[in-house]
């Protein structure tokens, strides 16, 4: 359900951009233009937060097994040793046992079906953080720094399989070791290679999106195409130029995104480099098409 929910939500947001988008370029340069432009941009916003989380939940695992309790959800991840692991319990449970605890668990503030992600502070049991699909199901893991909310397929068999994991105890325990986006993000931030060329195409495509929005309004028209001796043809509305920067800010989000993920793991991060360098190429290349037009 989850996966049906966010997947539609990304194509419902890109549907109804493009349909935005499509009259902005059909209507006057003026303040109408502006306002659908500026509505389709508003649309696209949460596109990216949707589908970080539709990714976070394709890839997200519970594996529990006598080394510990693996967590991962997008890039976050936890691995927490078998020892660290004071005890495992159904949310309602440990509500109806602490007196002290709220009668019902309070849930992360912006959370939909298959993106139950986030932290609450609850009484009697500190800081919870939630990697779950829902509030159907929700299992708490308590460890000494936090609570975690999980909502694995069958609650029972991964209950069953936890005590029979902490009869037999652990042979090699897991390293406790955390990891956050934003940890990547600064990762990615000191590295001077990628910061230089993250920075240039989003140079490039600034540069490109004003000149474009300065040009349009002393043009009613401009020449997309031209003759074998070189006369313009293909008189269009100087409206349409505006494609280009809408294009190089899709390349440019699309080459971020994947460079991000091949950026993760040291193998492929000549990947990302690439990716990120098409960007600013991409950029650079949008501004001489401009320049010729122009």
């Amino acid at each position: 359900m989850g996966i049906i929910v966010q997947a539609s939500a990304c194509l419902v947001l890109l549907g109804a951009s493009a349909a935005d988008f499509s009259l902005a370029l059909r209507s006057e340069v003026g303040a109408v233009f502006l306002l659908y432009l500026l509505f389709a941009l508003a649309i696209l916003a949460p596109l990216p937060i949707v589908a970080y989380r539709l990714y976070a939940l394709l890839g997200a695992r519970y594996i529990l097994d006598r080394d510990g309790l693996r967590l991962k959800w997008g890039l976050r991840s936890e691995d927490l040793p078998l020892g660290e692991i004071e005890w495992i319990r159904p949310a309602a449970e440990v509500t109806a046992l602490i007196p002290s605890a709220p009668r019902h668990l309070p849930l992360p503030w912006l959370h939909w079906p298959g993106a139950l992600v986030g932290r609450r502070q609850v009484s009697s049991l500190g800081p919870v953080e939630f990697l779950a699909t829902g509030p159907e199901r929700l299992l708490l893991v308590a460890t000494p720094q936090r609570v975690f909310a999980i909502s694995p397929a069958d609650p029972k068999s991964f209950l069953a399989a936890f005590n029979r994991i902490t009869e037999l105890g652990s042979l090699t325990p897991l390293h406790h070791h955390s990891t956050y986006p934003a940890a990547l993000v600064g990762r990615l931030w000191d590295n001077r290679w990628a910061r230089g060329l993250l920075l240039a195409g989003l140079g490039a495509g600034l540069i490109l999106l004003i000149w474009v929005s300065l040009a349009i309004p002393g043009r009613p028209s401009v020449s997309l195409g031209f003759t074998p001796a070189g006369l313009p043809v293909n008189s269009s509305p100087s409206a349409r130029l505006m494609l280009l920067p809408v294009l190089n800010g899709f390349i440019y989000l699309g080459d971020l995104t994947a460079g991000l993920y091949f950026y993760r793991r040291l193998t492929q991060r000549p990947v990302a480099y690439l990716l990120w360098a098409a960007g600013a190429l991409t950029g650079v290349l949008m501004l001489v098409a401009v320049a010729f037009i122009l």
